[in-house]
């Protein structure tokens, strides 16, 4: 009888999900379990952060710190292999033996991250205080009302004329205050 292959989720330490998927990948081969531990999959997504002057930096940021999914038979061998792996602490919901992920958490988490695969983040909170850098308004302090992350403006509240305007700056023109 052919077993069919399942998804289970690993726990591991922290900060090492793509240290361990390597080491199953050169264990599987070395142990020859090609056949049983079919694939691994650390769940991540890009995260781009604004930096002075509009500059982007992409990192991959981990959906599930301290776990990550295998595809496998479950077998003697297979089972041993995974979980004396360097920074594998166990399977997840196992007593004696590992529980495989239903098709419907496997989606949900596939739609998680299809949902995230771009997260922009940026140092500015609202209500920050900060100065303008440039344009018109440069060196006014103003407080930041509210802002668009994936434009990279900032809207600020500026007393022109004795009246409150709302200014849209872009991120390179703003500086928070210290």
């Amino acid at each position: 009888m052919k077993l069919k292959p399942e998804w289970y989720v690993i726990q591991v330490i922290s900060w090492t999900e793509e240290n361990v998927k390597q080491s199953l990948f050169q264990r599987r081969e070395s142990f020859g379990m090609e056949d049983y531990i079919l694939d691994v999959f650390v769940p991540t997504h890009e995260v781009v952060t604004v930096r002075a002057w509009g500059k982007e930096v992409k990192k991959s940021k981990n959906i599930l710190p301290g776990y990550i999914l295998v595809q496998m038979v479950v077998t003697n061998e297979s089972w041993y292999i995974v979980r004396n792996t360097p920074n594998v602490t166990g399977f997840l919901w196992a007593w004696n033996i590992p529980v495989p992920v239903s098709g419907e958490e496997l989606e949900k988490l596939k739609w998680k991250i299809a949902e995230n695969a771009v997260e922009y983040s940026s140092k500015f909170n609202v209500g920050d205080e900060a100065y303008i850098t440039g344009g018109t308004f440069d060196g006014n302090e103003w407080v930041i009302t509210e802002i668009n992350d994936k434009k990279w403006v900032v809207k600020m509240t500026i007393n022109l004329l004795w009246r409150d305007t709302p200014v849209e700056l872009d991120f390179s023109q703003v500086k928070i205050k210290n």
